[in-house]
């Protein structure tokens, strides 16, 4: 198999990966509700936000990270930079972009045009 196929096939499984561990929802006999991971990263803790997927680009790949709640195991990721944005303030899990995993008490509460934003500050 060369390298470019099982880059391909890295980069697939990474992104399946991804969407399972972003998108999990818990339910518990009542209405579902929605379960949020989160991600540690050079020992900091990052919330998982949403985004509208071109308000920030996905920059190099800068290590690995830690994802971890809603019943699940921790599981390592690769971590990618945003462009405009300090690593100390928001990353994403490569290849998901739809969200952002930003460091706790950064820009707080905001919706998801203005945490783009407030994030590049």
């Amino acid at each position: 198999m060369g390298r470019p196929l099982r880059l391909v096939l890295g980069g697939v499984a990474a992104l399946v990966i991804a969407a399972a561990l972003v998108v999990p929802v818990v339910d518990r006999g009542g209405p579902s509700k929605a379960c949020s991971m989160a991600l540690s990263y050079r020992g900091h803790p990052y919330a998982v936000r949403p985004v509208p997927e071109s308000a920030l680009v996905q920059a190099v790949s800068i290590g690995v990270g830690v994802v971890h709640g809603c019943g699940s195991s921790p599981q390592n990721v690769n971590i990618r930079s945003l462009l405009g944005v300090r690593p100390s303030v928001a990353v994403a899990l490569e290849g998901d972009q739809s969200s952002v995993y930003v460091r706790r008490g950064v820009c707080p509460a905001l919706a998801a045009r203005a945490l783009a934003t407030c994030l590049k500050r």
